[in-house]
């Protein structure tokens, strides 16, 4: 069975690219807009791994992450920023984090090596 990966990014194009190439890797790959999107879909079904932006409208990263652990949920994180001096100081240090733009291949070594493939 194919691992499960929840791309989020409020960029449709930025998603569809990233969404794309882990479809093209023989991931299974669900996509959120939003931070909302993101939220209902991960409270429906488990994730092996989320790749989430820090920046979007109403909910953020920082939403969607303090949701994850308000219900215990075990999925790993990926961020991608394109304000990558929001990262310091918050706690989304201690994830893995690519700043746009970023080399599709270098995410993707990052995936096998989060989700342990």
């Amino acid at each position: 069975m194919p691992r499960r990966i929840l791309v989020v990014d409020n960029e449709l194009h930025n998603r569809k690219i990233i969404a794309h190439f882990l479809r093209e890797a023989s991931y299974e790959v669900h996509e959120a807009e939003d931070g909302d999107g993101a939220i209902e879909m991960l409270d429906k079904m488990s994730f092996d791994l989320m790749i989430c932006d820090v920046v979007m409208p109403r909910l953020n990263a920082f939403d969607v992450i303090d949701h994850m652990k308000s219900r215990s949920l075990l999925t790993s994180v990926i961020l991608i920023t394109g304000h990558p001096h929001l990262l310091a100081g918050n706690g989304l240090g201690d994830f893995p984090a690519f700043t746009k733009p970023f080399n599709m291949y270098d995410l993707l070594h990052k995936v096998r090596e989060v989700i342990r493939e």
